[in-house]
This record gives structure tokens, C-alpha cells and sequence, in this order.
């Protein structure tokens, strides 16, 4: 699941998250100063545009009348093997597609399954999804488990692999190290050029802290490393602050909370404007004690990850306090 994947339409990096907001503070002027600019950076993918305008907002309406338009561009990166965007790059164009079918498979979901209080399922793009991933797996990936040369090694592939999960078992983590030591010698993040970097970045950001890197993932973007702007706020509002819409409840009925917490952040407050309600979330350290409190809206309810842990746990809406010692 793409849960609180990525803001990438400009209007949708400059538009939910910055019209949202309410608060969003933290005890490193860095942050503050990347989180106070202006968000740029797009991806021109309907589908994209789609699944973040429906995750953010709830409402099918724009999707439904677009659906037939959004189905004619996977239908033809299935046909291509390869997404129009990045025709010139065989792989990563392979992987633009299996993440469309993904969110395809999700979007269906969100605008279509449910009539009444029946559910109903989709099984189209789900089935592209594993199309597309059993061909990439057989072309691009190796006897090895890791990435075929020459996108072994290279950060953006590499950031690709671990947040598709094209790898695993072991993989995973020699997958990750090869991305962080290429981002250390600054390396170039990926091969293909998009606006700004959004896309690019938001998959190398979100491949560290599925990977259990997230404080790399604070370094460059506190290490004043050329990160988009729009990418980063996204990065901020979802990792720092733990707030993100659930895909398959869109409109923040059900808020994704799982902050990951980095003490060079000293402290965040963060309160952000949802179609459900106001959702806040704050955090500090007090010694080895890392303390969080959370308010869930009337209209919603919270799936949420504490630091450390795998699983979540359901919160009902009102007020919540939690206490971690995480030294």
C-alpha cells in the first residue's frame, strides 16, 4: 500500500499541504526555513495527480469523470512495459509503471467499492501491479536477489527497488547501504531529469525510512543538500510529523500517524487542516524520554506506528499522550 506515499502535482504539493496547515514548528531553524519556502517541483501523471487529489480530499468526483483518461495512460505504459515519462530509461520507466497500477489498484478502490455498505473489489490493476512486477523482477533483478548492472549502485534505481520492494531478505539492507553510500560521495540522484527533482527525491527520501534510515534522510535534508522543496515538505509533514492520509479511506477518515523522531529536530508542533478535522500532532525529548501528544478529529479515526515499531494500532478521535524511552 502507498500509505501517505508523496505529494507531487505542484498543485497538490503547493496546494494541500501548505492550504491545510495550521502549524508546522520545530526546533531546527533548518526545518523551519525548508518548510516556510515555496513547494515546487510536478510530475505530469494524471494518475499521480489522481490519487493524491483523492487521498487528500475524499471526494471521487474529479476521478470519476477522468477515469476513462487514467485508465488509457497505464493501459499503454502496460503495452509499452514502460511509462511515457521516462521512455528513455527502460527500468525506471518499468517502475513508473507498477507504481501507477498500484495506485490504480487503490484509487478503483476509494472511488468505486463501495455501494452502500457493501464492498466491492476490483481485481484489474491489481493484476497489472503483478504483471509488472514479475517483469521487472525477471529483467532488472539478478540470481543474487540485488539490481541487475548498470542500476546496481546507482542511488535513484537503488531508492526504487527498496520502495517498490523489487528486493528482499538480505537485499533489502545491502540495497540500502548501496544507496546510502552513493548519496555520501554525492552521487546523482538517478539518471532521468524531472521539475526539480520532486519525484526523484521523494523516492530516495521515503526508500531511506522504509529501510530504517531515516535519520540519512534527516542528514541531507538538514545538510542543506540540493532536496526539492516540495518533496521535502511532504518528507517533513509525514515523517517528522507523522501526519498522512490513508489511501484506501481517503480524506483523512483515517489518519496515518508514524512519526520518526530525530533529536536534531529537538522538538515538533505541527497541527494540520484535514477534511475530517483538525489533526495535531507534537513531540519533544525530555532526557531519554521521547513524549508525543496527538488529537485524532471528531470525523476520524488513526492508524498509528509508534517509533520503533512495525505494527499499528487503531486510536478513536480525541486527545491521546504517549511516553517512549528511546535511548
Amino acid at each position: 500500500m502507498f500509505a501517505g506515499m508523496f505529494l507531487l502535482a505542484a498543485a497538490v504539493v503547493g496546494g494541500e499541504w501548505t492550504e491545510g496547515a495550521v502549524r508546522f514548528e520545530t526546533g531546527n531553524d533548518t526545518v523551519n526555513r525548508i518548510v516556510a519556502g515555496k513547494p515546487s517541483g510536478a510530475y505530469g501523471s494524471e494518475v499521480v495527480s489522481a490519487y493524491e487529489r483523492l487521498r487528500h480530499s475524499g471526494k471521487p468526483d474529479q476521478v470519476k469523470k477522468d477515469w476513462q483518461s487514467l485508465q488509457d495512460q497505464v493501459e499503454k505504459a502496460s503495452s509499452n512495459r514502460c511509462d511515457r515519462m521516462v521512455a528513455d530509461d527502460e527500468f525506471l520507466g518499468a517502475c513508473y509503471w507498477l507504481m501507477e497500477s498500484r495506485m490504480m489498484n487503490e484509487i478503483e478502490q476509494a472511488a468505486f467499492g463501495h455501494v452502500g455498505h457493501m464492498t466491492i473489489f476490483y481485481p484489474k490493476f491489481g493484476m497489472v501491479g503483478l504483471e509488472a512486477g514479475a517483469y521487472i523482477r525477471e529483467r532488472f533483478v539478478g540470481a543474487d536477489g540485488m539490481l541487475k548492472p548498470p542500476y546496481r549502485g546507482q542511488a535513484l534505481p537503488s531508492a526504487f527497488a527498496l520502495y517498490l520492494g523489487l528486493v528482499d531478505g538480505a537485499t533489502v539492507g545491502a540495497t540500502a547501504r548501496e544507496l546510502k553510500a552513493t548519496l555520501a560521495v554525492g552521487g546523482h540522484v538517478g539518471r532521468v531529469t524531472l521539475p526539480n527533482g520532486a519525484f526523484e527525491w521523494i523516492v530516495v527520501l521515503d526508500a531511506l525510512s522504509r529501510s530504517g534510515m531515516s535519520d540519512v534522510a534527516y542528514g541531507l535534508l538538514m545538510d542543506g543538500k540540493a532536496v526539492d522543496c516540495g518533496a521535502a515538505v511532504s518528507w517533513f509533514w509525514r515523517k517528522a510529523a507523522g501526519i498522512a492520509s490513508d489511501p484506501t479511506n481517503p480524506g483523512f477518515r483515517t489518519v496515518i500517524m508514524a512519526p520518526q523522531p530525530d533529536r536534531r529536530l529537538g522538538f515538533v508542533r505541527a497541527e494540520y487542516r484535514s477534511p475530517a478535522g483538525v489533526v495535531k500532532s507534537a513531540w519533544r525529548y525530555e532526557g531519554g524520554k521521547w513524549i508525543w501528544d496527538f488529537t485524532v478529529p471528531r470525523a476520524a479515526i488513526a492508524a498509528v506506528t509508534l517509533p520503533g515499531q512495525d505494527s499499528s494500532r487503531l486510536y478513536d478521535c480525541g486527545d491521546h499522550h504517549v511516553e517512549l524511552n528511546l535511548d
